[in-house]
C-alpha cells in the first residue's frame, strides 16, 4: 500500500453537491474518508454512493450540525477517539438563504458557514500538524469579493433581510481564515488554501436547481475540481494561503485579507465566540494604577459556586421579579405623577436586561454581597459599618449595548450627608473587551467635557466625547468571580455585545452610616441594608 492509500480525509457536507463529489473523488484515491453531515438519512444514501462509484469502503459518516458549537466539539471527540491521524480537511459545507440563529445565538449563515468551520478546524489543528504533511481546503466564494468590512454588530442578531450581505461575509471570513493559518502553520508541513467552486447546479437554492435545465452553471463533479486540486495535486504541497477558481487558477485576495489587523481581529473574537480565551494575553486587566478604579479583586466563593449563582440569577431572579411590590412600585408612580420611574420600570420588566435593588429577596445573591474578600477590601475602603444601599443586576445580551454613551452615575445626587462612597463591579461571567465596558482614565482628560444630554431618569450627564480621546480609553476584562472598585468620577460607558454570549454582572453602591438616601429617592425593591454578614 503506497502512503496515498493511507491518508485520512474529512469532509464536511459530503453528503450532497459538491461535497458529495469531492468525498467521493478522494475514495476513488483510496483515502479513508469521513463525512460530516446533519442528516443520517441523505448520508446513509452518500455512503452506499460513495462506495459504489468508487469501490471503497472506507467511508464513514459522523454526524455534525455545523450551526451548534456543542455538535461540532462532539464530531470532534467521535473522530479523535478513533484514533486516527488526519490528512486532509475540507471545509465544505454551507448554507445561503436560510434565516435565524445557530444554537449559540449566532447569525445562522454566517455562524454555520464559518464559525462552526472555525472551530472544526481549531480543535482538529493539532492532529493534522502531528499527521503532517496535511491540507486544509476552505470552499469560499467569488462572492467573498465584495465586503470592505465585516459587520460585527450583524453576526450575533438574527438573519437580515438582506441576507446575501452574510452569505458574503461568511465566505470572506474562511478566506480571512485562510490567510491566519497560513501564516501560522507557515514553519510547518500543513498547508491551508481556499476555493471558490463557481456557480454549480446544486440543491443550495432554487436557482441552482433549476440551473441544470436551463444549461447554467457547472456539474457538482466540475465544482468538486478545485476542491480536490487544492487537497491532492502535487504541485500545492508547498503552496499556502492562496486562493483558487473553478478552473484550479489563483484568484487575487481582495485588500481586506492582507489587512493584518482585520486578520488577527476576526481570530481573536473567533476565540472568543467559541469559548477559548487567548485573547486576554494582550488586554490589559490590572487597573490599580488609575485613580478612579482599582483591581481586579477575586471574591471567595470558587468559581462552582459562582456559576451556581449565575444559574440561579439567569432561571430565578430576572425572569421572576416580585410581582406585587412591582405593581404597588408602578401604582404609586402613577399616583404621584412619576411617569419617568414608571416607563423606567416597565423598560426593566420587559427587557430583563438589569434588575434593581435584589440584593435582600435572592439568596443566592445576597451571598455575593457577603463575600468575605468582597467585604474585607469594603472595609479598607469604607470602615467597619458598610451600607449597601443600591445594587443592580446588569445582563448584557448578545447585540445588545446596556448604555452606550458617555456618562458619569448621578448616583451621588441620591445622599446627603458626609462620608465615602464606593462601586463595586462583580463578574458573574467573563467580562471580556467586546461584552464588558470601558472607561477614560482621569489624566487623559484635559478639557472640561461638554455636555451632550441629561438623561430625564436617571440624571446622567452624557458627555459629547472626541474621537481623540475616545482612542485612549480602557476596556474592563474580567473573569467570572473578580470584581473591580471604582469611584464616582469613572467616566465610562457600556459596549456593544459582539461576544456572542450574555454578559452578567452585579453592580454594588455603598457608603459609609453617616451618608443616608435623599427622600425623593424610591428603590424598587430594597431599602439600604448594613453589611454585617461576617462572623
Amino acid at each position: 500500500m503506497n502512503s496515498d492509500l493511507e491518508k485520512v480525509c474529512i469532509v464536511t457536507g459530503g453528503n450532497s453537491g459538491v461535497g458529495l463529489m469531492t468525498a467521493l473523488g478522494l475514495a476513488e484515491k483510496g483515502y479513508h474518508v469521513f463525512i460530516g453531515c446533519r442528516s443520517m438519512t441523505k448520508a446513509t444514501k452518500a455512503l452506499k454512493y460513495i462506495r459504489d462509484n468508487s469501490g471503497n469502503n472506507k467511508v464513514e459518516f459522523l454526524p455534525l450540525n455545523l450551526a451548534s458549537l456543542k455538535s461540532v466539539r462532539q464530531f470532534v471527540d467521535l473522530f479523535t477517539a478513533r484514533q486516527l491521524p488526519l490528512h486532509i480537511l475540507v471545509n465544505n459545507a454551507g448554507i445561503f438563504h436560510h434565516r435565524g440563529t445557530t444554537e449559540e445565538g449566532f447569525e445562522l449563515i454566517w455562524g454555520t458557514n464559518y464559525l462552526g468551520h472555525f472551530l472544526l478546524t481549531y480543535l482538529l489543528l493539532e492532529k493534522l500538524e502531528v499527521s503532517a504533511p496535511s491540507r486544509i481546503v476552505m470552499v469560499s466564494s467569488d462572492l467573498a469579493l465584495g465586503p470592505q468590512h465585516i459587520p460585527w454588530d450583524l453576526l450575533v442578531k438574527k438573519t437580515p433581510l438582506n441576507f446575501l450581505e452574510l452569505y458574503s461575509v461568511s465566505k470572506l471570513c474562511l478566506l480571512l481564515l485562510t490567510s491566519k493559518l497560513a501564516k501560522h502553520l507557515a514553519h510547518g508541513h500543513v498547508t491551508v488554501n481556499a476555493v471558490h467552486p463557481g456557480f454549480v447546479q446544486s440543491n443550495i437554492t432554487i436557482g441552482h436547481r433549476l440551473s441544470k435545465y436551463l444549461g447554467l452553471g457547472i456539474t457538482p463533479e466540475q465544482g468538486a475540481n478545485s476542491s480536490l486540486f487544492c487537497a491532492t495535486s502535487r504541485e500545492l504541497e508547498q503552496v499556502s494561503g492562496k486562493f483558487f477558481n473553478p478552473k484550479c487558477q489563483e484568484i487575487t485576495l481582495p485588500k481586506i485579507v492582507t489587512d493584518v489587523r482585520t486578520v488577527n481581529q476576526l481570530w481573536e473574537r473567533s476565540l472568543i465566540w467559541t469559548g477559548y480565551q487567548q485573547h486576554r494575553e494582550s488586554v490589559v486587566n490590572n487597573y490599580d494604577n488609575f485613580t478612579e478604579i482599582s483591581g481586579p479583586y477575586r471574591l471567595k466563593l470558587d468559581s462552582k459556586e459562582i456559576a451556581d449563582i449565575t444559574k440561579t440569577i439567569f432561571a430565578d431572579v430576572l425572569p421572576k421579579p416580585p410581582h406585587k411590590l412591582l405593581f404597588l412600585h408602578l401604582l404609586g408612580f402613577l399616583v404621584k405623577f412619576k411617569f419617568g420611574s414608571f416607563l423606567l420600570l416597565l423598560l426593566q420588566l420587559k427587557k430583563q436586561q438589569f434588575n434593581m435593588e435584589r440584593h435582600i429577596d435572592s439568596p443566592e445573591v445576597w451571598k455575593l454581597c457577603c463575600d468575605e474578600n468582597l467585604l474585607v477590601k469594603l472595609q479598607e475602603y469604607l470602615g467597619q459599618e458598610i451600607v449597601l444601599w443600591r445594587s443592580e443586576i446588569w445582563a448584557n445580551y448578545p447585540a445588545q449595548e446596556l448604555i452606550p454613551f458617555w456618562h458619569q452615575d448621578s448616583y451621588p445626587k441620591l445622599l446627603v450627608g458626609e462620608g465615602k462612597t464606593i462601586n463595586i463591579y462583580i463578574a458573574l461571567t467573563e467580562v471580556n473587551q467586546f461584552n464588558g465596558f470601558e472607561f477614560i482614565p482621569t489624566n487623559e482628560i484635559t478639557d472640561t467635557l461638554a455636555v451632550k444630554v441629561t438623561d430625564p431618569f436617571s440624571g446622567n450627564n452624557f458627555f459629547e466625547i472626541k474621537d481623540e480621546l475616545a482612542k485612549k480609553a480602557v476596556k474592563v476584562v474580567l473573569k467570572p468571580g473578580e470584581f473591580i472598585m471604582f469611584t464616582d468620577n469613572l467616566i465610562h460607558r457600556s459596549v456593544c455585545n459582539t461576544s456572542g454570549q450574555t454578559r452578567l454582572s452585579l453592580t454594588l453602591r455603598l457608603t459609609q452610616p453617616s451618608k443616608y438616601i435623599n427622600s425623593g429617592y424610591n428603590p424598587n425593591f430594597q431599602r439600604p441594608v448594613l453589611l454585617v454578614c461576617m462572623n
